[in-house]
This record gives C-alpha cells, sequence and structure tokens, in this order.
C-alpha cells in the first residue's frame, strides 16, 4: 500500500470516527451512532446486539404504493439490549429493552413509518425519543369489527420524551425528518408484535404526507368507520412513573418497579402521561 493510499484511508477513518454520533447521554448506555450507515456502535460494557432490518419488500402491504423498490432498508431493530451486569434484574422482571433506528427517507409520498402492530393481550409499551422527532399514531379497533376505529391520536414527540403505547392500542412509529429518528421502548418479555390486523388493513387508519412543510393525514379507505385524530404530546414529567425528559429511560434499570404497568396494564391509570 503506497503513503497516499494509507494516508487516504486514515482520513477517511478519521472522517467517520469525527461523524459517529455519542448517546450515552441520551440513551444511557455507552453506544455511538454512525449516520453515514444508520448502525449503532456498541461499547465494551453493553452487549452487542445485531440488528433485525425492514425491508421495504416486508413493508409493501402497509404501504399507500406498493410498487416501491427504494430504498430498500427503513428501519433498524436492535432487541434485548442491556449493559452487562444488569440481565439478571430485567430478566427477572419479565422485561426487554430494545431500540429502533429509521430513516428520514420517504416511502414514496408517504413520510418514512415502521409497520404497525398490535400486541397480544393488553401489554403496554413504553418508547423515549433517543435522536431527532417522532410521531407516535395510536389506534384502536373496535371490539366487534376490524374495519372500526374507535379512537386515534397522534403524538408528536421530541428528544428526551416519552411515549406510551397504551393498552389495546395498535401503533406505527413515523419519521417526519429531517434527522433519523433513534428510538429506545421498555416492554414486556412476554408480549408478542401482531402485525397480521395492519397487513390486512394495508396499513394504519391514517396515512401521512407531506406538503410543503406542512403535513397531511389521509384516511385509510379500508376502513368504513375512523374517528378524526386527536392531536397530543407527551408530558415532560410523569411523575407516578418516575420518568422525566431530562433523564434517559434505561436508568429506570435500576428501579425497574416503576415501570411495572408493562406487566401489568391494568392496575395502572393512563390519563395523565398525554397533556390534555
Amino acid at each position: 500500500m503506497s503513503p497516499t493510499t494509507i494516508q487516504n484511508s486514515s482520513k477517511i477513518l478519521s472522517e467517520r470516527v469525527n461523524s459517529m454520533i455519542e448517546l450515552k447521554d441520551k440513551l444511557g448506555l455507552e453506544i455511538k451512532f454512525d449516520p453515514d450507515t444508520f448502525s449503532l456502535i456498541f461499547g465494551d460494557e453493553v452487549k452487542k446486539v445485531k440488528p433485525a432490518i425492514r425491508t421495504i419488500d416486508q413493508m409493501r402491504d402497509v404501504l399507500v404504493d406498493p410498487s416501491l423498490t427504494e430504498p430498500k432498508e427503513l428501519y433498524f431493530m436492535y432487541r434485548d439490549v442491556y449493559r452487562l451486569g444488569d440481565e439478571e434484574k430485567i430478566r427477572k422482571h419479565q422485561l426487554r429493552f430494545d431500540i429502533t433506528v429509521i430513516k428520514p427517507d420517504k416511502l414514496g409520498k408517504e413520510l418514512m413509518k415502521t409497520a404497525g402492530h398490535y400486541h397480544q393481550g393488553s401489554f403496554p409499551e413504553l418508547y423515549e425519543v433517543v435522536y431527532g422527532r417522532a410521531i407516535c399514531l395510536l389506534q384502536r379497533l373496535d371490539d366487534k369489527d376490524d374495519k372500526k376505529i374507535n379512537d386515534v391520536f397522534a403524538v408528536h414527540a421530541k428528544q428526551g420524551q416519552k411515549i406510551f403505547c397504551l393498552p389495546n392500542y395498535g401503533h406505527i412509529l413515523i419519521n417526519p425528518g429531517p434527522l433519523p429518528l433513534i428510538t429506545s421502548n421498555w416492554v414486556s418479555a412476554q408480549f408478542q408484535s401482531q402485525y397480521e390486523k395492519y397487513q390486512q388493513a394495508k396499513g394504519a387508519c391514517y396515512y401521512v404526507f407531506e406538503n410543503n412543510g406542512n403535513l397531511r393525514w389521509e384516511k385509510n379507505s379500508f376502513f368504513t368507520q375512523v374517528r378524526d385524530i386527536h392531536f397530543t404530546f407527551p408530558k415532560d414529567e410523569i411523575k407516578g412513573f418516575g420518568l422525566s425528559s431530562n433523564r434517559p429511560m434505561y436508568t429506570l434499570v435500576d428501579d425497574l418497579e416503576k415501570i411495572s404497568f408493562l406487566n401489568n396494564p391494568t392496575k395502572f391509570r393512563y390519563d395523565s402521561v398525554f397533556k390534555g
């Protein structure tokens, strides 16, 4: 290898290192984000996890335009992440900590989104916006008719804020851009994601598009009844659950009783988690 090649390689490596985004203060774990590859770089004290990658081919059933071929990869799911030494207490409380990285690309005219899922049973889920901005669209089906939506609301959240995915509600995450969206979540280890109802309906009850910098919401014609959207925001501090926007959610690993509602959803009230 010539001296010039070595110098060029060193320069590229230096630029890559400098472009890394440090997430430790935002996430509570020694992890960096590489915005060039949309990958997470784990520190020595964190379990190394390979992501499950959601591709465009896997998302066709929930897209307005199922003929899309780009982008090939949409988002990356790192499941069961923890600091080495914390595994036993997380397992004891039957919980799991995940991290998701969502690209800021578009899906044709749609904003980038996740596939959407419900939880078997009535398990809730707790998200935190680690980097970027998020919209979480939550919907509740009619108990007797899967073509009717009895409630739907969109939660707009910024970095540090927590989003409660309520019991019995399906949800999708939307990245309004322009930055990548990184979220973390605590969830019961007993739950399983159920994607079928979103696939059957060709997506959520609303599609969201960007038009000259504004968001446009369009009802999904699969449904015979769709309520109007309630727009809301997370509270910055939720004392009942020990959550605040200036404290990374992973730090709850030292007091997991505060999120025991993830395994006992009917024992808690959720009317204080959103503004309005």
